[in-house]
């Protein structure tokens, strides 16, 4: 079964994703299945703030090269108890009708209440998995809970299932 987010051609991610795929050295995944994925300056602000680390390493690397574009921050509307990089990437994806990649329940929950399309890290690796560019997701997801991401029981078996590992 394909949801619309398997769709999207265009994204604007949050730096949720970004981190975690950077931990995973698996930016490279988001060329393969997106034909533009933009982050706003704001996000990635968010995403260098601490240049040590190795995810953020991985992602001005991924900048540089070409793989994420940085986009203008769009003018937010009001998104409540929403931090500046999800308005900043929601208000970007409404300007110019792009998907969202985005982790954070609340801001999903309203980016999804504007209409918008939104898939999340496990979607993407669900995503790749079934367009080939990976074997299995089990390891990475395992990777993703060890390195302190939070992944909830019920998100994780929806995934494995979705990618037919039981």
């Amino acid at each position: 079964m394909r949801t619309s987010a398997e769709r999207l051609s265009v994204v604007v991610a949050d730096a949720g994703p970004l981190i975690a795929l950077g931990r995973l050295h698996r930016l490279d995944l988001l060329p393969l299945l997106f034909a533009d994925v933009q982050v706003t300056a704001t996000v990635l602000d968010e995403c260098l703030a601490r240049p040590d680390l190795p995810d953020a390493q991985r992602i001005a690397e991924a900048l540089s090269s070409g793989l994420i574009r940085r986009c203008p921050d769009e003018v937010s509307t009001d998104d409540g108890p929403l931090d500046p990089g999800e308005s900043s990437a929601i208000a970007r994806a409404r300007e110019i009708g792009a998907g969202l990649l985005m982790d954070d329940r609340a801001a999903v929950t309203h980016a999804r209440a504007l209409g918008l399309k939104v898939i999340g890290t496990l979607g993407v690796l669900v995503l790749a998995k079934r367009r080939g560019q990976l074997q299995t997701i089990r390891p990475l997801i395992e990777q993703m809970r060890s390195s302190g991401h939070y992944l909830g029981d019920s998100a994780v078996r929806a995934a494995l299932n979705a990618a037919g590992e039981r």
